[in-house]
């Protein structure tokens, strides 16, 4: 199975290519801003390099957040544009599943940063079991992440210098290789769909009438 992974939701552009489980190709670009711009040259550089034509897709994976919320805009609608053209199913992954195939299957609590500025940190975090997240990602304080760990293996992700934790912490980013990795495993008749995931409702608001 050859399987397309897209991650626009931070500071990087992402794109990588899986064939039957392992790693043909990854193309990646560090940036905060333009990824509208660069994603869709980066995977024709992608299949490019890897000698293969986007007619074989079989899948395409995109991280769906929460996240960066224009980095992750631009890579569903790249990913949901692809898949009509190609008429190959897009595959929504959280940001969180895209940390847990770096380690393996298991029972693990994947967390992000979301707030980064004290006293009001906070995280993304989500319980992901043999991949897949068992609740939708929340946003959550040290002491909710302290009670999410409880019966995991192990908290995987970043941002966590400041929280203490009984089980083993590993650090980890989000990648397009992983999401492919999740994506390539998962039944025909278990494909979630790319709709973006937020978390957390928008800050901005609209303006309100005289």
């Amino acid at each position: 199975m050859l399987v397309l992974g897209i991650n626009t939701i931070g500071d990087v552009c992402e794109a990588a290519l899986i064939a039957d489980g392992a790693i043909l190709n990854v193309r990646s670009e560090p940036m905060t801003q333009g990824h509208d711009a660069r994603l869709a040259p980066l995977v024709e550089l992608l299949m490019q390099d890897a000698g293969r034509p986007l007619a074989d897709l079989d899948r395409i994976a995109v991280i769906v957040g929460p996240g960066s919320f224009t980095g992750l805009r631009v890579g569903v609608a790249f990913a949901r544009g692809l898949a009509l053209a190609l008429d190959r199913p897009a595959v929504g992954v959280s940001s969180l599943e895209a940390l847990a195939p770096v380690i393996g299957r298991g029972r693990i609590l994947a967390v992000l940063p979301a707030k980064r500025r004290p006293p009001e940190l906070s995280w993304w975090a989500q319980q992901v079991v043999e991949g897949r997240g068992i609740a939708d990602p929340v946003e959550a304080d040290a002491a909710m992440l302290a009670a999410m760990a409880e019966g995991m293996d192990v908290v995987l992700g970043d941002g966590l210098d400041t929280v203490a934790f009984a089980i083993p912490v590993r650090t980890a980013l989000p990648s397009g290789v992983s999401a492919a990795l999740l994506a390539a495993r998962l039944s025909a008749d278990d494909l979630p769909l790319p709709t973006p995931i937020y978390a957390r409702a928008p800050d901005a608001k609209p303006m309100a009438r005289p």
